[in-house]
């Protein structure tokens, strides 16, 4: 049952419960803690509790930084909202309302004194010397919040956090079950497996007639798409490079103005004296002049809340001005600054290591400079030649004509289909034909001149001469492909034929795989496998899925009562031994595993409950709109 609910359970579900609302910030990362006001317009209403486009334009914006992470990948916001991140980002919201309203119901609170120690005691706000006031000030600084605000935030997650452990935070597993689970994962079994070839199987050829029968079954299979003739024309800045030249006078005034592109910044390392107390950086900075490292300073001064730490490399611009200005004036390695005072307190600086600034020369970069300077000055020409092909059509003048003057390339096009091939299958114009190229072909009607249309740098004209509508092909245009298929079907079906005659003799006769496949020759294959568990890959022993649970419901000697089918031919296989799995000593790693699996079955159900409890209603119109606002295309 367990396992139906977690089947039919969102999968944000487990991660919003159990992940989300655990009482420590850092792991949850200051994006999905500080969400800062609830104002907005109302996405979803849960039970008494609304969820703002607010919160869910910030869950929205980690959901995509944490598939960038998770995937190493780019994903804009049209991509993220087609992949349904959108959507996860609501039901994740609506979790944490759920949760709320149960707290509310039960009267649930959180005492100050709770709230101010898991502010104090987190790792964000502390430093060596204890909890700093201003690293929590800076933050709402950057957050834009109130302290009242992030107060209240983090009440409503320790109020969540209280409900989730109440829920799921007593599972035991006992030591038998963690056997018996080892047990059953890591039980391997060796198979023998005799494999009839369906492609060895000589097959006579039918006459005509019963190819006529089995074409008219398969219809949709050898059906001729749509294709259609006309002409194309594509203009592209990548067209015209070749043609223009770039002086040299603008080349080396785009390298100066590019200059930062080929440049590494100096990036500099230095060893970092911090306190609140502009005292205790001064008494730091009298012992380090009287010949005391930074570490050793830190170490004497450690009570009175001064911490050493290391910067670093990084170049001026990756540091706040406060404490850029200061390590980059520093002159030579082991200089020492004054006291600098920063939102963070005071500092000492001393310089450990310096890059020096790199500048890639022109010479080496000036062959793609240019070919980006002159992309752009094409892309700069495309509207005017665009607009000289509109007026010549407009004119009267016949696209292949307009094309010809205007020194554009023409594609004639005879029996393309959507996806770019002929009526033999062969690629037709692939420099030209992109997908947007031939989804624009295809929606013009016959005999049409289309209007001017732009796509992506450039532009698209064409004309449709002739369409020819799908239809079904007659037995002499795909004679060759019917035979193929009719030989493969009798094939496999001669094969699974075969191997429930084996079936048979193995049960009569008292023969062995080993003997049959002997007699066969080749029409069949004998392997044995090496010991398999239930999750390893069947692929690996030339078995398939089907064939490796069918192994594990056998037991030793025994042969399946009946064969696999599988691409190819067919499968008999026998279970030739049974090694039974010791469980070791240290079980805690399992018992950790199956715990978890047992709080997210429990988590699941909280959250079923939770619904039933509270009515959820999303306000698709808003969520409409908070879409389209977000997508780049608007």
């Amino acid at each position: 049952m367990l396992d139906a609910m977690r089947k039919q359970a969102s999968s944000w579900v487990v991660r919003v419960l159990l992940v989300l609302l655990i009482v420590s910030f850092a792991v949850w990362g200051i994006g999905d803690i500080f969400l800062g006001t609830r104002s907005g317009a109302a996405i979803a209403e849960v039970g008494d509790l609304e969820v703002s486009a607010v919160e869910v334009n910030r869950e929205f914006d980690d959901q995509i930084n944490r598939f960038r992470q998770q995937f190493n990948a780019s994903l804009d916001r049209g991509q993220a909202i087609a992949f349904g991140l959108l959507n996860q980002a609501v039901q994740t919201r609506i979790a944490r309302r759920l949760v709320d309203m149960h707290g509310l119901e039960l009267g649930l609170g959180v005492a100050d004194s709770t709230v101010r120690t898991a502010i104090t005691e987190d790792p964000l706000f502390r430093s060596q010397s204890g909890f700093e006031r201003e690293r929590l000030d800076l933050m709402l600084r950057g957050q834009g919040m109130s302290e009242a605000q992030f107060i209240e935030e983090v009440r409503d997650d320790l109020r969540r956090a209280m409900l989730v452990d109440a829920v799921s935070g007593l599972v035991e597993v006992p030591r038998a079950q963690a056997e018996a689970m080892f047990a059953f994962r890591n039980e391997q079994r060796r198979a023998t497996a005799l494999r009839l070839v369906a492609g060895s199987i000589a097959i006579d050829d039918p006459d005509d007639a019963v190819l006529e029968s089995w074409l008219a079954d398969n219809r949709a299979r050898f059906e001729a798409p749509e294709y259609r003739s006309g002409l194309i024309v594509v203009i592209e800045p990548q067209d015209l490079v070749d043609e223009i030249e770039i002086p040299e006078a603008e080349i080396a005034e785009a390298y100066n103005a590019r200059l930062a592109r080929y440049s590494t910044p100096e990036r500099r390392k230095v060893g970092q004296l911090l306190a609140s107390d502009r005292a205790v950086i001064d008494e730091a900075l009298k012992r380090i002049e009287g010949g005391a490292t930074l570490a050793e300073t830190a170490d004497a001064l450690a009570d009175r809340g001064l911490g050493y730490s290391s910067i670093g490399p990084l170049a001026q611009g990756d540091l706040p001005e406060a404490l850029g200005t200061p390590i980059f004036a520093l002159a030579d390695t082991d200089s020492l600054s004054e006291p600098v005072e920063s939102a963070f307190g005071w500092h000492l600086f001393r310089l450990i290591e310096s890059e020096p600034e790199t500048v890639t020369p022109l010479a080496e970069v000036r062959d793609a400079l240019v070919a980006e300077l002159a992309l752009d000055r094409a892309r700069l020409q495309m509207p005017d030649l665009a607009n000289a092909l509109d007026d010549e059509i407009a004119a009267g003048t016949s696209l292949e004509q307009a094309a010809e003057q205007l020194g554009f390339d023409a594609l004639a096009l005879d029996g393309v289909d959507r996806s770019g091939m002929d009526r033999d299958g062969n690629p037709v114009g692939e420099e030209r034909l992109s997908g947007d190229v031939l989804a624009k072909f295809f929606e013009g009607g016959a005999g049409e001149i289309s209007l001017l249309e732009q796509t992506g740098d450039g532009y698209l004209m064409y004309r449709v001469d002739t369409i020819d509508p799908p239809r079904d092909r007659t037995l002499d245009e795909v004679h060759q492909r019917v035979l193929d298929a009719w030989k493969v079907e009798r094939r496999q079906e001669r094969a699974m034929a075969d191997a429930a005659a084996i079936l048979g003799r193995l049960a009569s006769d008292g023969a062995t795989l080993e003997e049959l496949a002997g007699e066969l020759g080749d029409e069949a294959v004998l392997t044995t496998s090496e010991p398999l568990r239930r999750a390893d890959n069947p692929a690996m022993a030339g078995l398939s899925p089907d064939a490796l649970a069918m192994l594990f419901r056998l037991d030793a000697g025994e042969v399946a009562g009946e064969a696999i089918e599988v691409p190819g031919g067919a499968i008999i296989i026998r279970n030739d031994e049974i090694i039974a799995a010791d469980p070791p000593e240290d079980l805690d790693e399992l018992r950790g595993e199956i715990a978890d699996q047992q709080r997210n079955d429990l988590l699941v159900q909280y959250e079923q409950a939770l619904r039933h409890r509270f009515p959820v209603q999303i306000d698709q119109a808003a969520l409409q709109a908070l879409a389209a606002a977000l997508s780049p295309e608007q």
